[in-house]
């Protein structure tokens, strides 16, 4: 059997793998579908090549494959994690690392070790402030869907909620800024505001065309022939 064959096979084994752990955390079911959309996404935006695109969105699929090695009974957990319970959870990275290896993938296997790092230091499993462009990317989508989708403990927040959680003034989550505000750029047109007024969004746009003194630009011009 070819390598190339071997790794397709790897990969087939490795996402059902991590379908089987969505039907028993049922609280991340989509989220990996969603992360590596998300990501590519991102990716897109920022200019990167077919491969990187690629390798995003495997690792959405992949990136927390290794909770398959944390106790469902923490996973799943209503109420705020123990100490002991969130250091297993901070596990997961290192077991997704090991579980991939045979992929020899160097970018996929550097995303699931180090999406839980951060900027700031403040991350795990290593606390390091420098990584590589395609865990900044993932890191991002991440964490939205992570607040923008229900879990055990809370439900799902809005996105304007989100949004404002994850502003790049306060970067809260340690995020890459160029990265961060690529990603609140987009989210804008894929996400819309979902606790605005639709009758005050239309007088505020009504508002803005008068004071930009819009309104000729955009009436209907008169059809000169000839």
């Amino acid at each position: 059997m070819h390598f190339a064959e071997e790794r397709v096979n790897l990969k087939a084994t490795f996402t059902s793998l991590m379908e089987a752990l969505e039907v028993s955390d049922p609280y991340t079911r989509g989220h990996s579908d969603r992360v590596g959309s998300l990501s590519v996404a991102l990716g897109m935006e920022i200019g990167l090549e077919h491969r990187e695109l690629e390798i995003l969105k495997d690792a959405g699929v992949l990136h927390d494959i290794g909770k398959i090695g944390v106790s469902t009974q923490v996973l799943n957990k209503p109420g705020k994690l123990s100490d002991e319970e969130y250091e297993q959870v901070k596990q997961h990275v290192v077991f997704g690392y090991n579980i991939l290896k045979p992929l020899q993938v160097p970018e996929l296997l550097d995303i699931t070790l180090l999406h839980h790092e951060r900027m700031d230091g403040k991350g795990y499993p290593l606390g390091i402030i420098e990584y590589p462009l395609l865990v900044r990317v993932l890191q991002v989508a991440d964490v939205w869907d992570a607040l923008t989708s229900d879990r055990p403990y809370r439900k799902a927040m809005k996105f304007s909620e989100a949004r404002n959680l994850m502003d790049g003034k306060t970067n809260q989550f340690g995020f890459d800024p160029a990265i961060l505000e690529s990603f609140l750029r987009i989210t804008r047109f894929t996400f819309p505001e979902d606790d605005a007024d639709p009758s005050l969004e239309i007088e505020r746009v009504l508002a803005e065309i008068e004071s930009l003194d819009l309104a000729s630009e955009l009436a209907p011009q008169p059809v000169t022939c000839c």
